[in-house]
């Protein structure tokens, strides 16, 4: 492999190329310890917890995979659902599955749930301090400035709240390895595959992924580079016509949810980002009736 050759000369003179990563690894072993009270609410931010394993919870065949906060019936028995599909639903799926076994047992879920965030949490940092060998040359300072910037209060409080948005996000965020891969190799099909698996998670890959299309697409015009600027279009398209594909199966199920009776700007979802992004003059009105349950077929 490319990066294990490259990866001697990172290492420094006279080191080990597995020095750093062991380091790193040693490091972040130190989060999983002391996880006896890992399985209660105690945290600022827990309300956030209960909701995402509300959602994670509530995902089964029998609801359509419909991400929602709770279920109720109204008097004709017919399905009342609070939905809640504003990111993609690969995150829920896998709190599922890690919550699977202790469906009966609250704490171990919760116990389990954050478990797996620590997972992802040491994924992102490997995949940052990866990026940085290549991107700096030199592994002794591509692990420093990993270290440095995960060792933050901050970052290391949030690292065991149980969210998409949270550190799930950020192991999406962090596959912008590819682009460090593709920088150094050329390696195109991994960075498409490594983006889509990224938009599977999270939405905030698209502020890195942004940037990247248009100044490769820049810097391939400038240098008349054509094979470059096409791949970096092809990869702003295949971005694009992806994150659309699944922000269009939430819509789908919330639709279904709402009954086949609603319109587009009556979905959730489609409330809820015209209203962040300042759209709708209306929020606080159009904030409350999507939220408000509707009656879907039983």
């Amino acid at each position: 492999m490319p990066f294990a050759h490259t990866n001697r000369r990172w290492a420094g003179r006279g080191s080990s190329p597995t020095a750093p990563l062991a380091v790193l690894f040693l490091a972040l072993a130190t989060v999983f310890l002391f996880g006896g009270d890992r399985g209660h609410f105690y945290e600022s931010y827990d309300f956030v917890s209960a909701n995402n394993m509300a959602v994670a919870a509530n995902l089964s065949p029998a609801h359509g995979f419909l991400g929602f906060f709770r279920m109720t019936l109204d008097e004709d028995g017919a399905q009342i659902y609070r939905p809640y599909n504003r990111f993609p639903v690969l995150g829920y799926a896998l709190i599922k599955i890690a919550t699977l076994p202790f469906s009966n047992d609250v704490s171990a879920r919760l116990a389990a749930a954050r478990t797996l965030m620590l997972v992802f949490f040491a994924a992102a940092v490997t995949l940052a301090y990866l990026a940085l060998c290549r991107l700096a040359g030199n592994c002794w300072v591509a692990l420093g400035a990993t270290l440095l910037a995960f060792s933050a209060y901050a970052t290391l409080y949030y690292s065991r709240m149980v969210a998409v948005e949270g550190v799930v996000g950020l192991f999406g965020m962090m596959l912008v390895h590819g682009m460090a891969v593709f920088a150094a190799d050329g390696r195109f099909g991994q960075l498409l595959a490594k983006t889509c698996v990224a938009l599977l998670l999270d939405w905030h890959v698209y502020a890195l992924l942004l940037p990247f299309v248009l100044l490769g697409v820049a810097v391939a015009f400038r240098n008349r580079d054509w094979q470059g600027g096409r791949r970096h279009l092809t990869l702003g398209a295949v971005a694009l016509a992806f994150g659309a594909t699944v922000l269009a199966a939430n819509f789908a199920r919330e639709y279904w949810a709402l009954g086949g009776d609603a319109t587009l700007a009556e979905l959730p979802s489609v409330q809820s980002m015209l209203k962040r992004s300042g759209v709708n003059d209306r929020e606080r009105k159009c904030g409350r009736d999507a939220r408000a349950p509707r009656t879907s077929q039983p």
